[in-house]
């Protein structure tokens, strides 16, 4: 009855504040530019909402929202509040990841961007949250929900665009320093230097740095990060300037272990990874076999206690970007942007076994004598991660005229991307040592016969994406009706090579290329200077990820360690594309502004992954057509002048067409079903006071019941969370400028939910409980952080 309780009185509370403010209509002003300060009326002065002017859908968080956060935290959790937004985090602390769906289009179905250089994975689409910049330099992100941008610079977008934007560096000399410290050893130290104008006034930048670390909440491990980031403006005059930015980052976390249910009510939630590592049999005459070892009892097999030493996350990224803006005219201008990304890791559970052999049946003619006993009979636990490195350089080109009242955008964007994928393996020790934890020393990979590394995979993905856009603003009626009609044919091809592996033997090649017409067009009608409407419709698509060319060779054999013969087949799904629309109303006044739609989406060859029983592998597949409805509302509210409110509130419904051929003789029942992890209700509320310099707010946010299976067999309930933050700004000193202290608490009253582990795309269960000769699987979980707290103490010099 209590989850009634709350459930129902935050949704009462997202419809109070869309409805009541109406003694306001009266009190209106202009509507302005997108703004990135927090001080504003309007309820603005949480950050949490602006006064926008696009036709079609879209919310943000500026800085005056993201600086009283917790200095940790990733871009998933800063936009958790907004509508149409469901996030989870892994442990609360931001460093270890998370998931973010938009009107349940999942992350690999968003365009993210930072600075305009997109950073989805050039392979998957996947997002990796807690690579970005640091939240210090981070004053805006914003949510275009289900459209994306004409000149968005994305082929693995079918739902819409997150972007990112930094902070510009200061126009006077600044040395700031900051210190965190908080729950489970959470410690970031990080300082910043802001130049001020030089040069005669034309040239300002920042560079920081920083470093993080904070141990699980539950298990051993911890995670580990440094960061750096660069930012800088140089004015050309004449309207023109140079914008660069650089970010670094470098982390090594330990993984959190996701659970079943079973697992959970057997073990309890803090279940998690062992502590003990496993050890080598001792070699000799015959075959040892490390898995059955004794003292590896239940490592892996039964429920996998593994190692925690041997689930690990090494990684790093960096991201050069550029927009050079030319004002060739008072009407007209050139934007160059190029970008280049780079990113070199490992992941995944790299505790693994290898069999040792010496026979032409053998990819390479076997493994060479690992344990070094003399014979090639043994099989022995080893270290092998998801290796991957990624150079993807690209550049962006518009022309902008400006030509009566005809706003004309065209241009062109351009990309390549090198995504090398491996998976080799290193020797362990008996006390949980990796020879090479990163794997980036082929002097530690372990060798077959013939000389050969031995990889688990070993793939090359050349992706050439490509994008021509033009774009039309028209102003009608002295402004009060502007259209935009855009389109943009997006293209990409991919190159992939299979070289062979334990996976996938055999050596093969496929091209593939997908490409689309995607037109859109947003009206917006100023009914008077505070009221709005607008209607917004746009075609998205997206590509398939480079997974699906993986393991498509079969029927062949090996011969004298080369595997031969054997036929391609070709991947399963093909482009899914989607229809986007809306139609919304906003009003924006001194002490209210609110935003609402209502939306419709129409999806085409919806792909999901799922683990498929009869090939033991995860594979793509086309769920089919899907429809999506519903609304968004968010609202913010000026109760006094010191005292601001914020709400927002999303319902969607989303529908599966038909049944979902999963063998030759087997269709899944997802006719009439809705997609997994889509909860219908979502409601978030803020509440914030502040004066002079001082500030308090609290906020909380509900996740309504989803599934979490294709055929809705598995469910988990909602839950609400809520935050809470203060913070205290002392008087300057001689030498210290601004001394403030914030305090941050997540999940004040310690929630217990779960949050479905549907990896880094859209990976799903198709069923829990057995359909035909469709045997059951169990769905993965995360379970909620615990209430944590941070402490952070700035000061600038």
């Amino acid at each position: 009855m209590q989850f009634k309780v709350t459930r129902l009185s935050l949704l009462i509370s997202g419809l109070f504040i869309a409805a009541s403010p109406l003694a306001y209509a009266a009190d209106t002003s202009d509507i302005g530019k997108v703004t990135v300060q927090g001080d504003a009326g309007g309820g603005q002065s949480t950050g949490l909402i602006q006064q926008e002017e696009s036709a079609k859908a879209r919310s943000s968080v500026d800085r005056g929202y993201i600086e009283k956060q917790s200095s940790t935290g990733n871009p998933f959790q800063m936009i958790n509040l907004l509508p149409g937004v469901n996030s989870y985090d892994q442990d609360g602390s931001g460093l270890f990841g998370g998931n973010v769906r938009v009107r349940g289009f999942n992350s690999d179905q968003l365009g993210f961007t930072i600075n305009g250089a997109p950073v989805n994975d050039s392979g998957s689409f996947a997002v990796y949250p807690q690579e970005y910049t640091d939240a210090e330099n981070l004053c805006n992100i914003f949510v275009t929900q289900g459209s994306t941008d004409t000149e968005a610079p994305h082929v693995g977008a079918s739902g819409g665009n997150i972007g990112m934007t930094m902070c510009t560096p200061e126009d006077q000399q600044r040395f700031r320093t900051e210190y965190t410290f908080g729950s489970h050893s959470l410690q970031k130290g990080y300082v910043r230097l802001d130049s001020g104008k030089i040069f005669n006034d034309r040239f300002k930048f920042f560079i920081s740095y920083s470093k993080t670390q904070a141990n699980k909440f539950k298990g051993d491990g911890r995670a580990d990060k440094e960061h750096t980031d660069f930012n800088s403006n140089f004015d050309l005059g004449g309207g023109s300037y140079v914008d660069t930015g650089f970010m670094y980052n470098s982390a090594l976390n330990n993984n959190y272990r996701s659970l079943t249910k079973a697992q959970i009510a057997q073990f309890g939630p803090n279940l998690d990874f062992g502590t003990v590592p496993p050890v080598h049999q001792p070699g000799g005459p015959g075959a040892q076999n490390d898995s059955t070892y004794g003292p590896n009892a239940g490592i892996n097999s039964g429920n996998k206690n593994l190692y925690y030493g041997y689930n690990l996350n090494p990684f790093k990224n960096w991201l050069a970007t550029m927009n050079a803006h030319f004002q060739l005219a008072p009407t007209s201008s050139v934007d160059v942007s190029p970008y280049m990304w780079y990113g070199f890791g490992t992941g995944g559970n790299q505790l693994q076994t290898l069999t040792e052999g010496n026979a032409g049946n053998l990819l390479g003619g076997g493994v060479r004598d690992i344990n070094h006993d003399g014979d090639t009979k043994d099989t022995v636990f080893v270290y092998e991660g998801s290796r991957t490195r990624t150079y993807r350089p690209g550049v962006t080109i518009k022309y902008n005229q400006q030509i009566d009242n005809h706003k004309l955008m065209v241009g062109y964007w351009y990309e390549r991307a090198r995504h090398q994928q491996t998976g080799p393996f290193t020797p362990i020790d008996n006390n949980g040592n990796a020879a090479d934890v990163w794997l980036n020393n082929p002097g530690l990979w372990l060798k077959n016969q013939n000389g050969s590394y031995v990889q688990y995979r070993d793939t090359m993905t050349i992706s050439t994406g490509k994008s021509a856009f033009a774009q039309d603003n028209i102003s009608l009626m002295q402004d009060k009706l502007n259209l935009q009609i855009g389109a943009r044919y997006s293209s990409i091809d991919r190159d992939f090579t299979n070289n062979p592996s334990q996976s996938s033997p055999g050596f093969y090649t496929l091209q593939k290329s997908y490409s689309d017409l995607l037109p859109s067009f947003g009206a917006r009608y100023q009914l008077t200077t505070a009221d709005s409407v607008f209607f917004n419709a746009a075609k998205n698509f997206k590509a398939p990820g480079n997974f699906s060319y993986f393991g498509l060779i079969s029927g062949g054999s090996i011969v004298n360690g080369v595997y031969t013969g054997g036929t391609v087949r070709n991947p399963l799904v093909d482009k899914e594309t989607s229809w986007n629309y809306d139609l919304g109303y906003r009003y924006a006044a001194d002490k209210w502004t609110f935003s609402g739609s209502l939306f419709y989406v129409d999806f085409k060859n919806r792909i999901a992954t799922s683990y498929n029983p009869f090939t033991n592998t995860n594979t793509d597949y086309n769920v089919g057509d899907s429809t999506s409805k519903g609304f968004e509302l968010e609202s913010g509210y000026s109760l006094t002048k010191n005292l601001s409110l914020y709400g927002s509130l999303s319902y969607i419904k989303s529908k599966m067409d038909k049944d979902m051929p999963f063998s030759a003789t087997t269709a899944l029942p997802t006719g009439g079903k809705e997609f997994p992890d889509t909860p219908n209700w979502l409601s978030g509320l803020s509440l914030q006071y502040q004066q002079d310099n001082w500030y308090v707010f609290g906020q909380g946010k509900y996740t309504g019941k989803r599934y979490t299976t294709l055929v809705n067999d598995d469910s988990i309930g909602g839950y609400t969370v809520f935050n809470a933050g203060a913070g205290y700004t002392f008087p300057s000193s001689a030498w210290l400028k601004k001394p403030t202290v914030r305090f941050n608490v997540n999940n004040i009253f310690d929630k217990q939910f779960l949050s479905l582990s549907s990896g880094s795309g859209s990976q799903f269960t198709t069923n829990a409980v057995a359909v035909g000769n469709i045997a059951a699987s169990a769905p993965l979980f995360y379970v909620s952080p615990p209430r944590t707290f941070s402490v952070t103490l700035v000061a600038d010099f």
